[in-house]
């Protein structure tokens, strides 16, 4: 028993602080005044779905609230994966401050972190639904999760016929222990969720049900905003589309597949129909791999329908977020394509329209909502992040300077014209090229019995650790970064990157080894080691190891 009394005072400690939470805002005012905060993720959305930014996709209430609102047009992430983003959004931290084992026994013998699916909430950690629910506010979460591990999580053996009622049994209890999961991480109501992507779920996968239904998303979605419409609420709304599994597939496909089964019917009357989204698309010319954007488009129109019948909309802040860049392949990089996430802030009776170039980053998203809803963040609430909400209300804003970003083996600092990019393998990796050629070879093996394995991609003959660190010679989604087995960045490899943005916003030129940049390249180095001497770990030859 003794072993459990730190856990059970970290926890207790946790609950005093929340529970302590005080208003900033002024205390006269009524819960009703007080604003409803919708935060949308969406996933691996590309810029070329959406209408705003120019893309050949059919999105017209996205676009609304990009034009009625703030388009952010330097909005970075600090890790350019799902779920360290989703993290980051939650808590307003990087997510190197992760201090579950699952993540930092990844860690190498020298101290070096590697931030990647890893991330997640400790038992002791106050994050940002849990400081918005001790200050009064009432918290929903709907759709894909992807954060820490979910309890009571049962699969469905390969070969199960969908129609057994074994399969909705089992789902439907999924579900109901999805839920209390989430709960427990401070949503007051948490229901139709994807525990990570469709795909990603084997009991799903082997049933034929790991597809997108966007319908059913919205579903939850309308219906805590109408349980919870006469209290200030806060609704984190996360989309499965547009990552894969194919979104044409999903949308063309049985609309009664859902994660709980498949449904006794379609859901209707939540949004526009799949056959709509299809008429609209081909009318428009649209491609039929962006018809996916439409669907999620519509989801997003209906939320704020509902806003608009219940006559609260006026009091809502919206932000629309894109989960990371997906420009030029980036995603798992460092590289700004990676980084640059499209953003949008949208508050009727507060933001005027507005194009934003200042920086702000997902480490700002928690202090802002906690800012607008008038809630100090508690004592231990560890906050990297700056708030923009005078920006929302008007006021001088400068947002960052720089920004810090992170994943797997590399690290790297933005500012408004430069870039700088660390990759470095510990020693403790550095073993011969005989011994990494092994566990290359291993790896294709294991890709190839999971059809992971492209003819186009080819052996690297020094078997090299890709920029994540995943392994030797690159894990299958490393690979995605290539194309028929070469570099899409031609210094992707080089341990030290400098990159002039204004002249080389493609990022082909590395400047590190140019005389003519070495005090510049100096000056991005020494920005880039006071960010990590305020970070856990180490890192090669800009932080010690910890021996």
């Amino acid at each position: 028993m003794d072993r459990h009394i730190p856990f059970f005072i970290a926890v207790l400690t946790a609950f005093l602080q929340i529970t302590n939470i005080t208003r900033a805002a002024d205390n006269s005012q009524s819960d009703s005044k007080r604003p409803n905060i919708i935060f949308i993720i969406t996933d691996d959305q590309n810029t070329n779905e959406l209408g705003y930014l120019g893309g050949n996709s059919l999105t017209p209430n996205i676009d609304s609230l990009a034009n009625g609102g703030i388009n952010f047009t330097r909005s970075y992430v600090s890790s350019s994966v799902c779920s360290p983003s989703r993290y980051t959004c939650l808590t307003g931290q990087y997510a190197s401050r992760c201090t579950l084992p699952y993540f930092t026994d990844q860690a190498s013998s020298e101290g070096v972190t590697r931030v990647l699916w890893n991330i997640g909430f400790s038992p002791d950690q106050i994050n940002l639904p849990q400081a918005l629910q001790g200050g009064g506010y009432k918290t929903g979460f709907v759709g894909k999760w992807h954060i820490n591990g979910l309890p009571g999580w049962k699969t469905i053996a390969k070969g199960t016929d969908v129609n057994d009622p074994i399969v909705k049994e089992t789902l439907e209890s999924n579900q109901r222990n999805f839920s209390k999961g989430v709960k427990t991480h401070g949503f007051d109501f948490a229901k139709n969720i994807y525990a990570g992507n469709p795909d990603d779920d084997q009991g799903l996968k082997n049933v034929g049900l790991n597809k997108h239904n966007q319908e059913w998303l919205t579903q939850a979605g309308l219906e805590f905003i109408e349980e919870y419409k006469d209290e200030p609420f806060f609704l984190y709304f996360s989309t499965t589309l547009t990552h894969v599994p194919d979104t044409h597939e999903s949308l063309t496909g049985d609309p009664r597949r859902s994660p709980v089964g498949m449904l006794d019917e379609p859901i209707t009357g939540v949004q526009p129909s799949r056959e709509s989204v299809i008429e609209r698309c081909k009318a428009a010319g649209i491609p039929k791999k962006n018809w996916g954007a439409t669907w999620l488009d519509d989801g997003v129109g209906a939320l704020m329908k509902k806003l608009d019948d219940l006559g609260i909309a006026e009091n809502t802040l919206i932000v629309y977020f894109v989960d990371h860049g997906m420009v030029s392949t980036s995603k798992g990089t460092c590289y700004v394509g990676g980084l640059i996430a499209p953003t949008v802030a949208y508050w009727p009776a507060k933001v005027k329209p507005q194009v934003c170039d200042k920086m702000i980053q997902n480490i700002d998203f928690a202090p802002t909502f906690l800012q607008v809803a008038g809630i100090t963040p508690p004592v231990g609430m560890k906050i990297d992040g700056n708030s923009f909400a005078p920006l929302l209300w008007g006021e001088p804003f400068e947002g960052h300077t720089s920004v810090y970003s992170e994943i797997g083996l590399t690290r790297a600092v933005t500012t408004k014209d430069w870039q700088y990019i660390a990759f470095r393998v510990p020693e403790s990796m550095q073993r011969t090229v005989d011994e990494r050629m092994k566990d290359h070879l291993r790896l294709i093996e294991d890709m190839k019995k999971k059809n992971q394995w492209y003819e186009k991609w080819t052996v690297d003959p020094e078997a090299r650790y890709y920029q994540m660190g995943m392994g030797a010679g690159g894990l299958s989604f490393e690979r995605w970064q290539y194309n028929n087995g070469g570099a899409w960045k031609p210094h992707y490899f080089d341990a030290d990157q400098l990159y002039d943005l204004k002249t080389d916003p493609l990022q082909s030129t590395n400047l590190a080894g140019d005389p003519k940049y070495a005090a510049k390249l100096a000056e991005m180095q020494k920005l880039l080691k006071t960010y990590l001497n305020d970070l856990p770990g180490t890192y090669p030859g800009l932080k010690p190891n910890i021996n």
